[in-house]
């Protein structure tokens, strides 16, 4: 009896410390938690303190001067009509848009001068259209100077075959020649009856040059100024 009154003691002792612990580790937690959220307001504060004027300053009596930039900062910001508001609480959330405005912490610059920021976005738009335009130029004369060397590419290629053609009308030409000189030279020899000379003639000649053995030896001799033995 007496040890399990020990035992309920000693289990009760350990969960009270354990719960002692826990606790403390908690407190700890917020203790840090706390610490980092007032670090990163501090943070947020100096950020806004740094940046204070950066696009000038307003007050709350500026609400005509700055309308046009404050209704877009209203609908495009807070999702709001104007007509839709109050007079009191248009009041409040133009006050809370001339802080962002002096703190310059709009997440947009349009907000401060819808003007200046349009006109800037215009000309950017227009330098991105002429850059577009002189690539697309350049793209284009890029083609036209491809086009240009395929036209050369061809007529070069076409020039080639025509000059193979007038080589190989050339090497006709000069075959026609010597085959007409064998004919001549080959009636000749059949003429004179130096059938020996005739038959090796004969054999340079080209099956479509073959001419009648017959009709040479009837035609008249011809005088000839080659040197038959060295043709």
């Amino acid at each position: 009896m007496g040890r399990d009154i020990e035992k309920m003691k000693d289990k009760h002792g350990s969960s009270s410390k354990k719960n002692k612990k826990d606790k403390k580790e908690k407190k700890e937690k917020h203790k840090k938690k706390d610490k980092k959220q007032k670090k990163e307001g501090q943070k947020q504060k100096q950020q806004k303190k740094n940046q204070w004027g950066k696009y000038g300053t307003i007050s709350n009596t500026d609400m005509y001067l700055k309308r046009e930039e404050f209704l877009m900062w209203l609908s495009d910001v807070k999702m709001l009509n104007i007509e839709a508001i109050t007079p009191q609480e248009e009041k409040k959330f133009f006050e809370e848009y001339v802080e962002c405005y002096n703190t310059a912490t709009f997440p947009s610059k349009k907000f401060y001068n819808f003007k200046f920021w349009f006109e800037k976005e215009q000309l950017k738009e227009h330098l991105q259209q002429a850059e577009i335009e002189m690539l697309t130029f350049d793209d284009e004369k890029e083609k036209q100077k491809e086009q240009q060397e395929q036209k050369e590419l061809i007529k070069k290629q076409k020039l080639q075959r025509e000059y193979q053609h007038l080589h190989e009308f050339q090497n006709i030409a000069q075959d026609m020649q010597k085959q007409k000189q064998l004919q001549e030279l080959l009636r000749h020899y059949l003429q004179m009856g130096n059938h020996e000379a005739a038959v090796k003639i004969q054999k340079q000649l080209n099956p479509i040059h073959t001419i009648d053995m017959n009709q040479i030896q009837q035609q008249p001799p011809i005088d000839f100024d080659y040197d038959y033995d060295n043709f």
